[in-house]
């Protein structure tokens, strides 16, 4: 698995879990906060690894 999908997965992980706790704070059942980490996930790890992917390629082509 290549680090930055490895490293987007853990920091989306994290992400999903606050935003999941934050949902449940706010008082909404526990199916909400289910959705809304699944949504928070599925969106944000392809953003995560796109960023990161990118940025590799930036910081290669410097060298």
């Amino acid at each position: 698995m290549p680090k930055e999908l490895k490293r987007a997965i853990h920091n989306s992980v994290i992400i999903t879990l606050v935003a999941g706790v934050v949902v449940n704070f706010q008082g909404e059942n526990m199916l909400t906060s289910l959705l809304a980490m699944l949504y928070s996930f599925v969106i944000i790890t392809p953003a995560l690894w796109l960023s990161y992917w990118f940025t590799q390629k930036l910081l290669q082509k410097r060298k």
